[in-house]
């Protein structure tokens, strides 16, 4: 008896198992390919529009915004 509960264990978790395991063999695979990367474009990072001293988040506290020249 018990050997038939591990074998319905098995059968029903080795797909998940799989599965799993190649969902985890792709991120590793982009991850490599980031780190191999030379520039931006190859690691498929695409530049952001505007410049990094642009305001990504205002904050606002109430009616007032936080944190600008008044």
């Amino acid at each position: 008896m018990t050997y038939r509960v591990f074998l319905g264990v098995v059968l029903v978790t080795w797909p998940l198992v799989i599965v799993g395991l190649l969902f985890f063999m792709g991120k590793l695979e982009n991850y490599v390919n980031r780190l191999d990367a030379d520039t931006p474009e190859e690691a498929g990072v695409e530049p952001v529009a505007g410049s990094s001293h642009d305001k990504e988040v205002t904050i606002l506290f109430g009616d007032q915004v936080v944190g600008e020249p008044d």
